[in-house]
C-alpha cells in the first residue's frame, strides 16, 4: 500500500485527506468560478459546524451534573470548534498558502536527481506513519456512525436539541448532519498532517541547501550558494507564519480535549467501555501535537545548521576574499521556529515534552479534586 509514494502522490494524498476542511486553497491558475465555488463550499462547511456546534453548547448546561455525558460533549464540541477556527484561519492565509503550496509543487516537478533524491527519502521515512494517522481518523469517524446503528442512542452525538428528535424524517437529517460534520472533524484532525508536509519540505530544500554549500568552488557558487540560503529561508519563514495559528488551534484544542478525556479516566463512575473510548481519544489528541510538533523540531534543526556546508567544503583552498565570505557565513544563523510569545515558545519535541508534563499535571489535580469531593461525600 505504502510502496513507490512518490512526492506528487504524497501531496496528492495530503490533498484528498484535508478536502474537507477547505484549508487547501486553489491554486493561483484558478478561474473566478473554481474560486467562487470553492468560497461558498468552505462558507458551507463554517455553516454546517456552527449548527451541531450550537445545540452541543446547549448540552453542557444539560449535562452539567453527569460527568459522562458533560466529557461526550465537551470532546465533541472541542472538535466541531476547531472546525470553525481553522476554516476561519486558512481563510485569513489563503493567499499565502497558495503561494507555499505553488512553490512546493514547482520544486518537485523542477527537481534534479539529487533534489529528488532527497525528497524521496522523507517521502519513504514519513509517510507510514502518517498515512496510519489519516486513515485512523476517518475510521474512527465512520465506527462511530456507523456503530451508531447497533445502539439505543438515536444519533452519534449526545447533542441536546429544543424540539424531539425521534421522529422521521428529522432524526434522519440530524443523523446525516452529523455523520458528515464528524467526517469534517476527521479532516480537520489530520490537519497536522498539512502543517508537517510545509515543514518537512522547508526542512527538504535546507538540507539540499547543505549539500550544494559543499560544492563552493568559487565566487560565482558562492553567490549562487547565498541567493538559495534566502529563498529557502524566507519559504521556511513563510511556513511558520502561514501555519502559525493553525498549531495554536491544534495545541490549544487538544490541550482542552485531552483534559476532558483524563477527567473521564479518572472518574470512578464511568464503565470500562466508555473509559476506553476516552483513552482513544486522548491518544488521538496527544498524537496530534506530536505529528505537527516532530517536523516543526526538525526544520529548526536544519535552518540553524543549514550554513555548515560552506564550512565543509574546500574554502582553505580558495582566494582569501571567498574565505572571508565563507567564515562570515559560518556563524550560526538564528533558527526558523514557530513561536507565539506567551503561549507557544517554540513547537519543538521539547514542547510537547512540556505538552505532556502539563497534561498529567492536570490530571493529577483533577484526581485529588475528584478524591476529596468523594470523601466529603
Amino acid at each position: 500500500m505504502f510502496r513507490n509514494v512518490t512526492p506528487e502522490r504524497a501531496i496528492a494524498f495530503i490533498q484528498h485527506s484535508v478536502a474537507l476542511t477547505y484549508c487547501w486553497p486553489p491554486p493561483l491558475t484558478a478561474t473566478r468560478y473554481q474560486t467562487l465555488v470553492f468560497r461558498i463550499f468552505r462558507l458551507a462547511g463554517f455553516i454546517n459546524a456552527t449548527i451541531l456546534l450550537l445545540p452541543l453548547l446547549y448540552a453542557l448546561h444539560v449535562y452539567r451534573d453527569d460527568t459522562e455525558n458533560l466529557s461526550k460533549a465537551a470532546v465533541i464540541s472541542v472538535g466541531v470548534l476547531q472546525i470553525s477556527v481553522h476554516i476561519a484561519s486558512c481563510a485569513m492565509q489563503q493567499d499565502r498558502l497558495q503561494r507555499l503550496i505553488e512553490e512546493m509543487e514547482i520544486c518537485c516537478k523542477t527537481a534534479s536527481e539529487f533534489e529528488r533524491h532527497v525528497f524521496q527519502r522523507y517521502v519513504d521515512k514519513y509517510s507510514v506513519y502518517y498515512a496510519i494517522y489519516v486513515c485512523s481518523s476517518y475510521l474512527s469517524a465512520l465506527l462511530v456512525i456507523l456503530g451508531n446503528f447497533f445502539v439505543s442512542d438515536p444519533l452519534p452525538t449526545n447533542a441536546q436539541y429544543p424540539f424531539p428528535v425521534d421522529s422521521e424524517p428529522l432524526r434522519s437529517i440530524l443523523f446525516v448532519h452529523q455523520a458528515i460534520v464528524g467526517l469534517q472533524c476527521s479532516a480537520h484532525v489530520s490537519i497536522s498532517i498539512f502543517c508537517a508536509m510545509l515543514f518537512l519540505f522547508a526542512a527538504a530544500r535546507f538540507e539540499i541547501l547543505i549539500a550544494e554549500l559543499r560544492e563552493i568552488d568559487g565566487i560565482a557558487s558562492l553567490i549562487e550558494g547565498v541567493k538559495k540560503y534566502r529563498a529557502t529561508r524566507r519559504y521556511a519563514m513563510e511556513t511558520v507564519r502561514g501555519m502559525r495559528y493553525v498549531a495554536l488551534t491544534l495545541v490549544t484544542l487538544c490541550t482542552v480535549a485531552a483534559v476532558f478525556s483524563g477527567l473521564s479516566l479518572i472518574s470512578r463512575t464511568l464503565s470500562l467501555t466508555v473509559k476506553i473510548q476516552f483513552l482513544f481519544l486522548l491518544m488521538a489528541a496527544i498524537t496530534a501535537v506530536f505529528m505537527c510538533a516532530l517536523p516543526a523540531d526538525h526544520l529548526m534543526e536544519m535552518s540553524g545548521d543549514s550554513l555548515r556546508g560552506a564550512y565543509e567544503s574546500e574554502w582553505h583552498v580558495l582566494p582569501a576574499s571567498v574565505q572571508k565570505c565563507i567564515l562570515l557565513m559560518t556563524m550560526r544563523q538564528p533558527p526558523v521556529v514557530l513561536s507565539i510569545k506567551c503561549i507557544i515558545p517554540s513547537l519543538t519535541l521539547n514542547f510537547f515534552s512540556s505538552f505532556m508534563s502539563n497534561i498529567f499535571s492536570i490530571f493529577t489535580a483533577l484526581r485529588i479534586v475528584l478524591m476529596r469531593n468523594e470523601n466529603d461525600d
